[in-house]
């Protein structure tokens, strides 16, 4: 059996030039290891770097993120001329200015899991909403994937806000929301999981050993990543190597924050990974985001 899921989007290397990571890694006090991403939007020829990463978006991160990986395959096998173009205003149909913020942030940590850590995504959430003015309920996005022959399932959650630590602080709380709630997610993975090669078999497998009404080891499977896009026109300032050593310098405090936070709602810091982007302003970054997307109310 392929042990194997593999990411549903294909320009990962396009995509690593827009949301570029900084290599570097982190421990807590007592040389505890945590799994951390550090991304941040490299300015092209002095232009806007958000136009860059809107670009992206529009030319196929959107559809894939909003639709079953078998949905945009159907569509776009056919070779129909203008046919990337329908999906992706199908996609933003599904969106509002109401919920645009809380969906960026999940669009965000789709990419990152997808295109850094290689795994796709199970269920496509937003293609299923009954209201385009509401947002899902339970955890933001549902991945997975095998490491060492063991499977992981994430459940994600996002936070676009102002400040990093009342983000933390709420992501903390929904993280173990979403642990606590898994049932819900396995009933809808039991009925629209999807991935790019996805077969009966796997699918089996899958549902067998992520069932927690039979598997009493469920818990060894979950983990939490989250991500949290934060305002910090400051840290922007800088460029080139001050700007990652200022990166890190920050993300350091920001970090152990995080994992603070984690444990005081108990849940296992080893299960987690901790996901950041910096942006100038959150606030102009949802309102260009609706502005170029033509997100209607």
């Amino acid at each position: 059996m392929d042990t194997r899921l593999e990411p549903q989007l294909k320009n990962s290397a396009e995509i690593k030039s827009v949301l570029k990571k900084v290599d570097v890694t982190y421990q807590l006090t007592g040389d505890r290891d945590v799994e951390t991403l550090l991304v941040y939007l490299p300015p092209v020829n002095d232009e806007n770097p958000l136009a860059n990463f809107f670009d992206a978006v529009k030319n196929g991160i959107m559809s894939n993120f909003v639709f079953k990986c078998s949905e945009i395959e159907r569509k776009l096998g056919v070779n129909k001329a203008g046919a990337a173009t329908k999906l992706f205003e199908k996609a933003i149909r599904k969106l509002s200015q109401h919920t645009a913020q809380g969906e960026l942030g999940e669009l965000i940590l789709f990419t990152l899991l997808d295109v850094y850590l290689e795994a796709p995504k199970l269920l496509s959430k937003i293609s299923t909403k009954t209201s385009r003015r509401m947002p899902v309920f339970g955890a933001d996005v549902v991945h997975g994937q095998f490491y060492n022959g063991n499977f992981r399932l994430l459940l994600g959650e996002s936070k676009l806000h102002k400040d990093f630590k009342s983000a933390a602080t709420k992501a903390a709380k929904s993280l173990k929301s979403a642990k606590e709630t898994y049932h819900t997610e396995f009933d809808l993975l039991d009925s629209d999981m999807d991935f790019p090669n996805i077969n009966d078999e796997l699918e089996e497998h899958l549902l067998d050993i992520l069932d927690p009404f039979s598997n009493i080891s469920i818990d060894e499977m979950l983990h939490s990543p989250c991500f949290i896009g934060f305002s910090k026109p400051e840290l922007l300032e800088f460029s080139g190597d001050d700007f990652e050593k200022e990166y890190i310098d920050l993300a350091s405090e920001y970090i152990g924050d995080f994992y603070g936070k984690l444990e005081n709602q108990g849940l296992d810091i080893q299960k987690t990974a901790l996901l950041i982007l910096p942006f100038s302003c959150v606030d102009d970054l949802v309102k260009q985001f609706i502005d170029y997307m033509d997100i209607q109310k």
